[in-house]
């Protein structure tokens, strides 16, 4: 599947699920640092805008949970301070709560007016065993290492100063990270929809029924 394709089915598969139940949805799209899910989210949301114009679509980023490096409670090796302490996962169920959970209010529209149809979110480790509960439908990327890393060069070299600390930071802290997460969580087998990238293509797995919708 090209970008497009693959940003449409995922759509499809999202207001399958909003259109069969009342509740607002949350969408996780994860996976690897440079894997392409920001990108991959806007134009899920594009999407969803083209199929029906009545949906409330919120896209929230895990960056937004960035705990900065001062703050963080220091761990050994590097790769396990990232994966446990760089996002301030509390807050992140605090957030997803207020939308399954909406706060009555004294204006009976205000509810209905506010909380979204559905909250997609984009970000590394959402697929990790302490949030799976939340999510309605789980989407996870398979991207090469390689790719990871040439991807890195180019967009965080400016940020890092020089491309030896960006290598030294994707080695020792986001790829094996992500090799961790893989080993302890499983979001390959657990996720409702993997898609692997290769020469610009995704191809696709699904363990959805043609006939899914979510709980």
């Amino acid at each position: 599947m090209s970008q497009d394709e693959f940003a449409a089915y995922i759509a499809q598969k999202i207001q399958t699920c909003s259109l069969q139940s009342r509740a607002p949805q949350l969408v996780a799209l994860s996976g690897p640092d440079c894997a392409g899910k920001s990108t991959l989210a806007v134009d899920v949301c594009k999407q969803l805008d083209r199929l029906d114009l009545t949906m409330r679509v919120k896209l929230l980023s895990m960056d937004t949970f960035l705990i900065p490096r001062h703050l963080r409670t220091p761990k050994t090796p590097e790769f396990k301070e990232y994966f446990e302490c760089a996002f301030d996962y509390p807050m992140l169920v605090e957030t997803l709560k207020t939308v399954r959970y909406p706060m009555p209010s004294v204006d009976p529209n205000s509810v209905a007016r506010n909380t979204p149809d559905i909250v997609l979110v984009e970000g590394v480790f959402l697929l990790r065993k302490e949030l799976y509960q939340w999510w309605d439908l789980t989407v996870w990327l398979e991207v090469d290492a390689s790719v990871i890393m040439n991807r890195a060069i180019k967009r965080d070299k400016e940020y890092f100063g020089d491309e030896r600390t960006v290598r030294r930071v994707y080695e020792n802290r986001c790829l094996p990270a992500q090799d961790y997460h893989i080993r302890r969580d499983l979001p390959k087998q657990n996720a409702d929809i993997t898609a692997t990238f290769e020469e610009g293509l995704w191809t696709v797995q699904t363990s959805l029924a043609a006939d899914w919708c979510c709980p």
